[in-house]
């Protein structure tokens, strides 16, 4: 009798119940729909990345009162920040974050570890109101960040950070050909002689370019890509020429060193790294102790305004607060540009030029003067020493995408001796600190997501 019924069904005599025709009338219809709204919601994510990525590039072009000196120094701009929140927002809906909060947790430990106790320094901040407005930015790019990458993964994380630096390296030469006035620096009341003739593209100034410059080649000399290989060929050598004419020597002495890493890390045995990591990390720790304590000696010699373009005498000013307040600091984004609280007032010779200056000039004398020793310990081991000491105790990591990580590493690191960039709100490199470390995380979380459901199989990380 089954057997005589299931011949009918199939020759149609016998048709299904309404409840099952409905179902299989309905169910290619529902992952269709499911499929579309995925879709959608990833279509949203990646418009709003791109935009952050936009967001980011522009920071120099669209900041309020960074290089005036005035009033507007401890204000921001409100449409900026307006920007980042919708970003933010926008991000979260497309990662379906509004309906499970859950999905917070893509920021990496690293990070919130470093966000909580800048948080926590609000509490001793010189100003707190100013204090909290920039670490709010900092936050929010990071969660921006952290998500998009979870949602894109790495490969789109990528492409996406390097058509925006292509678009920029295209408009930087279109300036400095079309509109030299801008794009080349002009003799200018109250500058520095030595930059006229430098090209600064876009931008306010020579420095930034130059970092655009650099991390656009390591991106494009790392990426993982079978196609348009001679276009990222051009691109790399255009930003090299770009960047020599910048006469950013910092930038163009560190991509090289970075270049040179993160290609001696893909190809050298892994075993080795970790000496060497080891051997580096307790030279550095040496280093900067002795440049705490016998800074004023040492710097001595640099002490002209003409020595590295003047930043051994902010240099100076910073060593001295910190060893006075190297506890706690002076609070998250309050030392520089709070208007007359800012502590540089008081230990700055009056009418000093960098009295109105907007960073130091060396990222990690600049958080230690924000949040203290212990602040500036916490933040270089989660930030730079423990993502790369991941990197060296996975061999799996041997790959470009993992050689791109480990140059953008060096560069990151390198760059904050003469710049201040780290936990430097939307700063490019800040940014890509940031961008680094979520892709680490997510590569880490599928990695684990395909060790459990193939505990006997070897797992790749090549991404």
């Amino acid at each position: 009798m089954r057997l005589t019924s299931i011949s009918l069904f199939k020759s149609g005599v016998i048709s299904p119940s309404s409840d099952e025709n409905r179902s299989m009338r309905t169910a290619p219809f529902s992952a269709t729909v499911g499929s579309s709204k995925s879709s959608a919601h990833n279509s949203l994510v990646s418009i709003a990345f791109f935009a952050l990525c936009v967001m980011v590039v522009s920071a120099p072009i669209t900041q309020d009162g960074m290089s005036a000196g005035t009033t507007s120094m401890t204000e921001g701009n409100p449409i900026r920040q307006l920007a980042y929140v919708l970003i933010l927002l926008f991000t979260m809906v497309g990662a379906g974050i509004h309906r499970d909060f859950r999905g917070l947790s893509a920021l990496a430990a690293d990070i919130r570890v470093v966000l909580a106790y800048c948080w926590l320094s609000i509490v001793w901040a010189i100003d707190p109101s100013i204090a909290t407005r920039r670490l709010a930015l900092t936050t929010i790019v990071a969660f921006s960040v952290a998500i998009a990458v979870k949602s894109l993964g790495v490969a789109k994380t990528i492409a996406h950070v390097r058509i925006v630096l292509m678009v920029v390296i295209l408009a930087s030469y279109a300036t400095v050909l079309l509109f030299p006035s801008i794009g080349i620096h002009q003799p200018e009341a109250g500058r520095d002689a030595a930059l006229i003739g430098d090209w600064r593209g876009i931008y306010p100034e020579k420095n930034f370019m130059g970092a655009i410059c650099a991390i656009t080649m390591i991106i494009l000399y790392f990426q993982e890509i079978t196609r348009l290989r001679v276009m990222n060929l051009i691109f790399i050598i255009a930003s090299l020429i770009f960047l020599i004419k910048t006469g950013s020597k910092t930038s163009t002495a560190l991509v090289l060193l970075a270049l040179l890493m993160g290609h001696a890390f893909r190809v050298n045995n892994h075993r080795d790294w970790p000496l060497a990591f080891a051997v580096a990390m307790t030279g550095t720790f040496c280093v900067g102790a002795i440049l705490l304590w016998y800074g004023e000696l040492l710097l001595e010699p640099l002490d002209r305004d003409d020595t590295l373009t003047g930043r051994s005498q902010i240099w100076r000013v910073l060593i001295a607060y910190i060893s006075d307040h190297w506890r706690l600091g002076a609070g998250y984004g309050s030392f520089w540009y709070i208007g007359s609280a800012s502590p540089v007032y008081d230990y700055a010779k009056g009418g000093s030029w960098f009295e109105i200056a907007s960073q130091g000039h060396n990222g990690y004398l600049d958080v230690a003067s924000q949040i203290g020793l212990p602040g500036l310990a916490i933040t270089v081991y989660f930030l730079i020493v423990r993502p790369v000491a991941k990197l060296l105790s996975h061999s799996e990591y041997n790959n470009k995408t993992g050689a791109l990580y480990m140059a953008s590493f060096v560069f990151l690191a390198g760059h904050n001796f003469t710049e201040s960039t780290i936990l430097a709100r939307d700063h490019i490199l800040q940014f890509l600190i940031v961008v680094v470390i979520s892709m680490m995380n997510t590569v880490n979380y599928e990695c684990a997501q395909h060790r459990y459901d193939t505990s006997t199989k070897k797992v790749s990380f090549n991404c």
